[in-house]
């Protein structure tokens, strides 16, 4: 009986076929049967003991061998005994890399590495290439990030940053576990994919707070709250990193933040470097029925770090969101406008009211954008001539019932304002106008305007603006009377 093993196609070899074609027409034999393939690791052992054994993050690569057919992929499993329920898992590559934890309170393990090839007929190695690993599990660590602001002195909403790391691989770690003030209590778990978060109080105006986390840049809180925040005290956040095997580095602290309680619905915001003036305002808010109201020092500053306002928009955008009445007096227009427009949209869609008075020097921009966001167009800056408000100048209401206003100093530059479409002027200054080349001064006849208000979309008043510091004009004391005007007549406080 003639077996064909190989067929040739040179020249000889046709020749030859003829030849016996023509002697015997019929071919007959027995098929060979399907040789399975050989499964090869690059490397067969691996002896390690103690300190010496790899990290979890291994790579292995394979190798294989078919003599009658070729490879189509591979099968590995890790487990030690192949029985019928041995689960194999596969793959076309010749290498990869596996993240090998050991079991959770252990800090080593062996795994067994088998792998087999599979032919183009579906034929497994009935031999799997096996390797033992001794794998050492290294603990992960974890440390806070500093944000570009990092507050000492904040209401309850708090943002964090931290990065993690583990020597075993990235993919080695589990998770983050996170608690304040109190490393003893169960942490709050938060996924590995977290960097940073905010922490916001459910109810500020408590001692003992419950916490909502907002996990990165989420908009929505995560589903778990946190318990530990305590107001009118120092709070530490504290974070530990977490792997596969449950290894757990070593709790670290960030630092520590007195937590502010709020008290009321009003707040009054400080825009000086120092405490300028508070006592001013928190007096007119007292003559105005207003007894108990909150106070920030949003441009406080030591070392360059802003030490009350908030570590980003988003954060300090929640924290604007606790009160329903801002005051806010400031001689810094920029930083003002700045923060103020990228901080207090939710604050007036949610129905707050703001009554702001900023002193805007000569170098603020007279077409910054920064003031989309309040009743003011754009400013008036005459060419070559600076507007000034001098001593015992007038300021007179645009409306009716509104106080008559004096001011108690000379103010060398007067910004007034072309107004947004559908705000209403309140308030027009008497000023002088002083040529700059000549030095001449010549009264004011242009616009003067220097307070006006704006209204929310239901049509009532929610945000009244002057562009001069109003302790300024207290030279008849009826400031007073304007308080009581704009936040019990227009405000409704």
């Amino acid at each position: 009986m003639f077996r064909v093993k190989h067929l040739f196609f040179g020249s000889y070899a046709i020749i030859a076929f003829m030849v016996f074609a023509a002697c015997n027409r019929d071919i007959s034999g027995d098929m060979l049967a399907n040789l399975a393939p050989e499964t090869s690791l690059v490397t067969d052992t691996i002896i390690r003991f103690g300190d010496d054994r790899l990290e979890s993050e291994v790579s292995l690569n394979w190798w294989s061998d078919d003599k009658d057919g070729f490879v189509v992929g591979y099968e590995f499993t890790f487990d030690a005994a192949i029985t019928t329920t041995t689960v194999w898992q596969f793959t076309e590559l010749s290498d990869s890399i596996f993240i090998l934890a050991p079991p959770a309170g252990e800090d080593s393990a062996d795994f067994v590495f088998q792998i087999r090839a599979i032919d183009n007929l579906g034929l497994e190695d009935p031999t799997p290439s096996r390797l033992v690993i001794p794998v050492k599990n290294s603990p992960p660590t974890v440390a806070f990030l500093p944000g570009l602001l990092n507050p000492v002195k904040s209401f309850p909403a708090l943002k964090y940053y931290w990065n993690g790391s583990d020597p075993d691989g990235a993919d080695n770690l589990l998770r983050y576990e996170i608690c304040i003030n109190d490393t003893t209590q169960t942490p709050y778990q938060m996924d590995k994919t977290a960097s940073s978060a905010i922490f916001e109080a459910i109810d500020p105006g408590v001692e003992a707070m419950i916490c909502k986390i907002y996990q990165n840049a989420n908009t929505l809180p995560n589903a778990e709250t946190l318990a530990g925040l305590v107001g009118n005290t120092w709070n530490t956040i504290f974070i530990r990193a977490v792997d596969q095997s449950e290894a757990k580095s070593n709790f670290v602290a960030a630092d520590s933040v007195f937590v502010k309680q709020v008290s009321s619905t009003v707040l009054m915001v400080n825009g000086y470097s120092t405490t300028t003036n508070e006592a001013f305002y928190a007096e007119k808010l007292i003559n105005s029925g207003i007894s108990v109201f909150d106070t920030i020092q949003i441009f406080e500053s030591i070392a360059g770090n802003y030490t009350q306002q908030s570590a980003d928009n988003i954060t300090q955008t929640k924290i604007f969101d606790m009160f329903d009445l801002i005051i806010w007096f400031s001689n810094q227009a920029d930083n003002t406008f700045s923060l103020a427009q990228k901080s207090t949209g939710s604050f007036f869609n949610t129905g707050g009211k703001m009554l702001m008075s900023v002193y805007i020097s000569s170098t603020f921009d007279p077409l910054s954008n920064f003031l989309d966001f309040t009743p003011i167009a754009s400013l008036v800056s005459p060419e070559d001539t600076t507007l000034i408000l001098n001593l015992d100048a007038q300021l007179l209401p645009e409306a009716p019932d509104w106080p008559i206003l004096q001011s108690s100093t000379i103010v060398g530059t007067v910004k007034p304002i072309n107004l947004q479409i559908g705000a209403t002027p309140l308030y027009m200054a008497d000023l002088t106008a002083k040529d700059n080349i000549t030095l001449s001064l010549t009264p004011w006849t242009g616009v003067s305007t220097v307070m006006a208000k704006k209204y929310d979309a239901t049509g009532n008043p929610n945000f009244i603006i002057a562009t001069l510091e109003l302790n300024k004009l207290d030279g008849l004391g009826t400031v007073d009377e304007l308080f009581q005007k704009v936040l019990i007549d227009e405000f409704g406080f």
